[in-house]
């Protein structure tokens, strides 16, 4: 029986059955990971110290760009997936903000209230353990029990979007990053119309451009015929780097356990991990429960003046807290922490 359940700092996780939990690892790194973030990300005391010095001072040039800028670990996250070039993570930031604004159907307003179908339908799946690796492994079931008619394509994109978020309060999927499994059992055509051309590039403009995390591999399994049609609208806006990181194993899971280890997978991939799925709507209870650091980040973004903006980002003193170390609040309240 899957138990939602509460960690020593009040925050909601899942308990699918013992040893495997779904929950937001707000762990630091270990010395093992502080290494592999050093060879791998060039993350030396040298290179942090550096990188948040100077990408703060482009964010405080930009009257546009309203986000906690003056916290080190919020500057990290697009500090680690372009090695500590300053440069290189101010432009990524921009352009992960531009998406936002360029796109408010899809991402405005991006919190587990109205982003949490994907999950209750169970089309969006977190797996309980990382991979040999490190990777956070997320999975979609893009045939099975989907119907598009009851979950539109945009409102999985919305809960994409928001397992991005969650993914990128982890300093450990930041640094290891993330690994994708694309389940199209039962794939129809129904489905694979659904997906139009445009919104078909959009969705890699933001995957290849705009996702401040390592898009490690993209694994898809069991897919029919009717696939093809559905890659075909992608596969014309894939830039090299992702087409070199997609693995086609159809319903061969051997060569998928060539790249994850059958223990970090259910059986339904072949794996030997004993747990049942996550309950959809218990994820979906969970995570808007939890909702106070997705509502923070939906503030953050372009705007015409930051110093026009009315609230500000106020710093919290509660060392017990887990995650964002700041709050939103409107200019002339004062926060009692």
């Amino acid at each position: 029986m899957q138990l939602k359940k509460y960690d020593e700092h009040g925050r909601p996780y899942i308990e699918i059955s013992k040893g495997y939990e779904i929950r937001l690892d707000y762990s630091d790194l270990t010395e093992e990971e502080k290494e592999k973030a050093r060879v791998e990300l060039r993350e030396t005391p040298e290179n942090v110290e550096k990188g948040i010095k100077e990408l703060r001072e482009l964010v405080e040039a930009d009257d546009t760009l309203f986000v906690p800028h003056m916290h080190d670990e919020w500057l990290m996250r697009f500090l680690r997936p372009t090695k500590f070039y300053a440069k290189s993570a101010y432009e990524l930031m921009l352009r992960y903000y531009k998406f936002k604004l360029k796109h408010p159907d899809l991402c405005e307003n991006l919190v587990p209230k109205t982003a949490k179908i994907g999950f209750q339908h169970n089309i969006i799946h977190f797996q309980p353990l990382r991979d040999q690796h490190g990777r956070r492994i997320l999975i979609f079931f893009g045939g099975r029990d989907w119907d598009p008619s009851v979950v539109p394509i945009t409102d999985i994109f919305r809960a994409m979007q928001l397992s991005v978020e969650a993914a990128l309060l982890e300093p450990k999927t930041q640094v290891h990053g993330y690994v994708v499994i694309l389940d199209f059992l039962n794939l129809t055509l129904k489905q694979c119309l659904s997906a139009r051309p445009g919104f078909s590039r959009i969705i890699m403009e933001y995957t290849q451009e705009c996702v401040p995390l390592r898009c490690k591999a993209i694994h898809i399994v069991n897919y029919p015929v009717v696939f093809q049609m559905l890659y075909g609208l992608f596969r014309p806006f894939m830039r090299g780097k992702l087409k070199n990181r997609i693995f086609f194993h159809g319903n061969d899971f051997k060569s998928l356990h060539e790249h994850i280890d059958p223990a970090c997978l259910r059986a339904v991939h072949g794996g030997t991990m004993e747990c049942d799925d996550v309950d959809g709507k218990l994820l979906a209870d969970v995570l808007e429960e939890a909702s106070d650091e997705f509502e923070l980040a939906a503030k953050f973004g372009i705007v015409k003046n930051k110093n026009e903006v009315n609230f500000e980002i106020v710093p919290i003193s509660d060392t017990t807290k887990t995650g964002a170390r700041y709050v939103i609040a409107k200019k002339e309240e004062k926060i009692e922490s």
